[in-house]
Order: C-alpha cells, then structure tokens, then sequence
C-alpha cells in the first residue's frame, strides 16, 4: 500500500467521524488561539520597547543629519 493511499484513507476516515459541529469548534479554537498569540505578541511590552528603540534611534539621526545637536548618551 501507497504513503499516500494510507493518508487518503486516514483523512477518509476522520471525515467519517467528525461531525460538522466538531470541525465549527475547532476551527473558531485554532482561530482564537492564533488570534490571541498574535495580541499576546504585538502588546508585548518587551516588543514595543524595542519598537520605541528603534523609533528614537531613527529619530536621533534625523535630527544629526539635519545638524540639530543631540544627547551624546540616554538621560538616566
């Protein structure tokens, strides 16, 4: 028997088995997890100092190039 006549008979079989509610259910699981995951990310406090990093280093360059003095170093 073929890999791939083995896999069309598993996924056969769990068609077979799951009933349209059950795959509604998962579905909506694997999109709010996903969903809840990328929230999780993008509020991160950790990435959004790296964004504000990031920003405030672009920031200071600008203001060099355009001859506008600067903090030598972060206030403390």
């Amino acid at each position: 028997m073929k890999i791939t006549d083995m896999v069309t008979d598993l996924e056969n079989q769990i068609a077979r088995s799951t009933r349209p509610w059950m795959r509604i259910v998962a579905a909506i699981i694997l999109f709010g997890g996903t969903g809840a995951l990328i929230w999780w990310q993008v509020t991160s406090p950790v990435q959004i100092q790296k964004r504000n990093a990031k920003a405030s280093a672009q920031f200071g360059e600008a203001l060099q190039k355009a001859g506008i003095q600067t903090q030598a170093e972060p206030s403390k």
